[in-house]
């Protein structure tokens, strides 16, 4: 890890890390039973967001070839981003305006899908990574919905059940996609299906991804069932977080470069999301009054 590059993003993950544990701890040990997916969620969405962020400042370049060639100021957008992530990092650890940070972090991944990636994915259909980076995105998005929707301190309105159950809903349909697409392709990482192969140092390395497509599967499924839902997104999201915590450290330490760091922090808030799915499904089934 000598060049900028890749201690940055690193450097910055160890910080955010501790940061979650003194910013979240308390708020998960004060915590009862599923009431600690929400703050176990935040952490898992924050620490990702920071070391995301920390790429657009120590390799600004590699950010500023992905923005549409028809936006102006292009190195400005790749900084701003990057400081606008750093935002929402602090903002879902100490409990800062989270709700602003979280619609305007749905937004903003919204408009990555939307100017970024479905064009891409229109010019090259026949391309799996596309579609997978567009379900992937999306996915983030709608979790930052549900995070906004689980931060409200009132009951909520039938409108906001409603965007909560759309929400979740759309996250399953992301996991049953994930779930097939990794049994046509055992050989990749568990989760999330996109270029890396599992190292076959892993032991047992196609059985994790075969075993986290099923779990993905019934999951999206059984999440679509109100009386259960909440139970399958907090146990697919815990396996989810044991995964990284499993087959993907491994592999990060093994190989301690961007690319290891970038897979570990992407599936840990996809499984964060799923964390903040069981949290805010407790009331998406039941509609209050305003």
């Amino acid at each position: 890890m000598r060049s900028l590059q890749v201690a940055g993003p690193y450097v910055t993950f160890f910080v955010f890390l501790i940061a979650a544990l003194v910013g979240v701890g308390r708020d998960f040990w004060m915590a009862r039973g599923f009431e600690r997916t929400l703050p176990l969620g935040r952490a898992a969405l924050a620490i990702p967001l920071a070391v995301f962020a920390a790429d657009h400042f120590t390799d600004p370049g590699s950010i500023v070839r992905i923005i549409p060639v028809w936006m102006p100021a292009k190195l400005f957008w790749a900084y701003f981003v990057g400081v606008a992530l750093i935002a929402a990092a602090v903002s879902f650890i100490f409990r800062i305006w989270i709700r602003v940070a979280a619609v305007l972090l749905a937004i903003m991944f919204g408009l990555f899908v939307a100017m970024m990636h479905i064009p891409v994915t229109i010019s090259a259909p026949q391309n799996r990574m596309t579609w997978n980076i567009v379900a992937r995105d999306s996915a983030f998005g709608a979790g930052a919905i549900l995070l906004a929707i689980a931060s409200l301190t009132r009951a909520r309105t039938p409108a906001e059940n409603r965007l909560a159950r759309g929400a979740l809903y759309w996250i399953a349909m992301v996991c049953l996609f994930y779930g097939i697409e990794s049994l046509f392709h055992p050989e990749l990482v568990p989760v999330i299906p996109l270029q890396k192969t599992t190292p076959p140092w892993i032991p047992f390395a196609h059985v994790w991804t075969i075993l986290t497509a099923i779990a993905m599967i019934i999951g999206a499924g059984a999440m679509l069932m109100t009386k259960i839902s909440r139970q399958a997104s907090a146990s697919l999201g815990a396996w989810i977080v044991m995964m990284v915590l499993t087959v993907y450290l491994a592999i990060m330490i093994a190989q301690r470069d961007i690319e290891a760091l970038n897979y570990f922090t992407d599936t840990l808030m996809f499984g964060g999301v799923l964390l903040i799915a069981s949290d805010s499904s407790a009331g998406a089934g039941h509609e209050s009054k305003p």
